[in-house]
């Protein structure tokens, strides 16, 4: 937690050591990032193995070719979402670029057909 004791005043700059430090720090952080995702490139692109799940790809209209673990977990995704899932509903949206235009989506509320502020200045009450 931030307090009086532990701030740092805004002219404060690093040291030449400090600032090295960081550097090496980041240099590491960014190739164990890059690992990472060269790891899971490799594993979304290996074949499925399981024959019950390629049988419902195929079914679903999937090519053979097609059938990478990327493409499975699209696939049960999309199958969660049709059962309504929200979480679902919103990744799908996400990894197909649509999650931006649907928080943009503005809703509209509908008009009251009475106007109820007349009929209370005109005395009537509501429900009547």
């Amino acid at each position: 937690m931030a307090n009086e004791q532990n701030l740092r005043p805004a002219e404060y700059k690093l040291s030449q050591e400090e600032a090295k430090k960081g550097g090496i720090n980041s240099g590491k952080a960014r190739r164990k990032k890059k690992t990472l995702k060269q790891i899971g490139d490799m594993i979304g692109s290996l074949d499925i193995k399981s024959p019950k799940t390629k049988t419902l790809m195929r079914n679903a209209g999937i090519l053979d070719d097609d059938m990478i673990n990327d493409v499975e977990m699209m696939f049960n995704l999309q199958r969660k979402a049709k059962k309504g899932d929200a979480k679902s509903i919103e990744l799908l949206a996400k990894l197909r670029g649509q999650y931006k235009e649907l928080q943009q989506t503005e809703v509209i509320a509908p008009k009251p057909l009475v106007d109820l502020t007349e009929r209370k200045k005109n005395g009537q009450a509501e429900g009547s």
